[in-house]
């Protein structure tokens, strides 16, 4: 069996992609903050596609960075290894995000995301959401790039998608444009357009 290794993004758990379905020979497994895993799974499958999804791109590229793990293909959506600063959100943007957040602010920042009906946000309660975006800040440092595939939302307003495709660009990372805003889950119904099977 091969195994679909999804690193979830800010505030979010398995409901964002309950609506994807899973290719035949693969299993998927979902990691939400703190991104907790066991490193013998890559010993456990015949093949592991890491997938990072916004900020899920960021601790996957830390995560793989950290422990050398070597991948055949590793996949970023609509996120990047650098998420603060010049290759991801400006460090303004960030601050006003954190310091202004509240239920309500949060439901601007979906909005933003470009979400649609098939939008199922996560079971966790809010002071959870924002202490995970705290614990960001706190230890954010920028991560060298790992990604093989970068799929980048034209309409991509959170992580601009301008600044995700000069980085992969830079990187030599092969691109995919596909014509979404932050939230890709409109559009993808199934894992085969990511790993390509």
């Amino acid at each position: 069996m091969k195994l679909i290794l999804f690193f979830n993004g800010w505030g979010m758990d398995e409901n964002i992609i309950s609506h994807i379905e899973v290719p035949a020979e693969y299993i998927l497994k979902v990691l939400n903050f703190p991104y907790n895993l066991d490193d013998n799974i890559f010993q456990q499958y015949d093949e592991v596609i890491p997938i990072g999804w916004s900020f899920g791109s960021y601790y996957l590229a830390k995560y793989l960075t950290e422990k050398n793990i070597k991948c055949k293909k590793i996949i970023s959506l609509n996120g990047s290894p650098e998420m603060i600063g010049k290759n991801g959100i400006s460090q303004g943007v960030f601050d006003l995000t954190l310091n202004t957040l509240t239920p309500d602010t949060l439901q601007k920042f979906y909005g933003n995301m470009g979400i649609d009906s098939t939008f199922s946000p996560a079971e966790k309660v809010f002071q959870d959401i924002k202490d995970e975006l705290q614990y960001f800040k706190d230890n954010y440092v920028p991560q060298k790039n790992v990604f093989t595939h970068a799929f980048i939302g034209e309409k991509d307003k959170i992580i601009p998608a301008s600044r995700q495709k000069k980085y992969f660009e830079a990187n030599g990372t092969i691109i995919t444009e596909i014509p979404c805003g932050h939230y890709p889950f409109s559009i993808i119904k199934n894992w085969d357009i990511l790993i390509g099977e």
